[in-house]
């Protein structure tokens, strides 16, 4: 059931429209603002990270985050002008308390105190509940963003690259066949719907054992904020993994008899993009080439299915595949700066 809107308590609602047009209204978010929240943020995100309501009901269905905020600005003709973000996470929270902010405010109404206001009560947020610092992330194509960041107590400390590869242009027949190559290590490719139903009988035994191998993997995959030690509940974990949209037919794993040794988590956007979320081999396996064979089978399969781009987004540190990526022949976008700032 959505909830209605919620007005910003007094004291916050003071702090966000101090300095602000007069003709703005800021209040909380609703679940029925969903559709032109996202329509607003799509407008600054890369093609294969564009999402749809459905698919953030889903996250948030299957990874809720009640200490969540989001803020909105609209102007007099109820149009959405700001959207600001706050969360700890969720489940997947960070170690070290960080929290992580995201703000866009429309070009006409930049340098008119929105941005300034809102941030400043996300901050606001974060910190009375315990946040220790919070992080934002800044595209290169965004000068004027990094220096909103800069001017505001926000330090560079973390870079990371979007790349995309062009499927329909993309010839897999430089490389040799994925499933030859890992099968001179004992090792099998297999697509993760047709591992439900291989393991119809008992999905469940399957679901955890792949998320108990899966997660050292996830951990180990450098990131701008340290990540849980544990994964979340299994219950939990399953929803998440159903709620991120994962593709079943291009989600693919490396499995060496029955054990998980490698993944590639694949999302398909209804665009005509997919977008990998993650991809991860375990240490005892690192060097045979698995997270290649990863790919180029995904790759097979987003041609077959009529993609058009697949993105991704890797660390500056994760140079192993970052490597991968180019020579799948990605071509990367100028990286995104995280900016962070301590909360006292």
């Amino acid at each position: 059931m959505a909830r209605d809107p919620e007005p910003v308590g007094p004291m916050a609602l003071q702090a966000v429209a101090r300095g602000m047009p007069a003709d703005l209204r800021v209040r909380r978010g609703a679940d029925s603002d969903l559709g032109r929240t996202v329509e607003f943020q799509n407008r600054y995100s890369t093609p294969g990270q564009h999402t749809t309501p459905e698919v953030l009901v889903r996250r948030r269905k299957t990874n809720p985050e009640p200490l969540g905020l989001t803020l909105l600005a609209e102007d007099a003709a109820g149009s959405v002008v700001a959207v600001g973000t706050a969360t700890d996470g969720g489940l997947m929270r960070a170690a070290d308390g960080s929290w992580r902010l995201s703000l866009h405010v429309a070009e006409g109404w930049r340098h008119r105190g929105v941005g300034t206001a809102l941030l400043e009560a996300l901050e606001a947020h974060a910190r009375a509940n315990a946040a220790s610092r919070v992080v934002v992330a800044v595209r290169a194509t965004d000068p004027e963003g990094a220096a909103f960041a800069l001017h505001r107590g926000y330090r560079a400390f973390h870079e990371r690259i979007d790349a995309y590869v062009d499927v329909r242009a993309f010839d897999g027949s430089r490389f040799e066949d994925p499933t030859v190559s890992m099968s001179r290590h004992g090792i099998r490719l297999a697509i993760y719907g047709d591992l439900l139903t291989e393991n119809a009988a008992d999905v469940e035994a399957f679901e955890r054992a792949m998320i108990e191998a899966v997660w050292p993997m996830f951990r180990d995959v450098p990131s701008p904020v340290a990540l849980p030690e544990t994964p979340p509940p299994f219950e939990q974990g399953r929803k998440m993994l159903e709620g991120a949209g994962l593709d079943h037919r291009a989600t693919v794993l490396a499995l060496k008899g029955r054990d998980v040794v490698g993944i590639t988590v694949t999302t398909v956007n209804e665009n005509g993009t997919a977008y990998t979320n993650f991809t991860g081999v375990t240490r005892a396996e690192r060097g045979l080439g698995i997270a290649l064979a990863l790919k180029l089978e995904v790759l097979q399969v987003l041609k077959q299915q009529g993609i058009k781009l697949f993105g991704t987004t890797n660390d500056e540190k994760n140079d192993p595949m970052r490597r991968i990526n180019d020579k799948l022949g990605y071509v990367p976008d100028p990286p995104t700066t995280m900016y962070a700032k301590a909360l006292e």
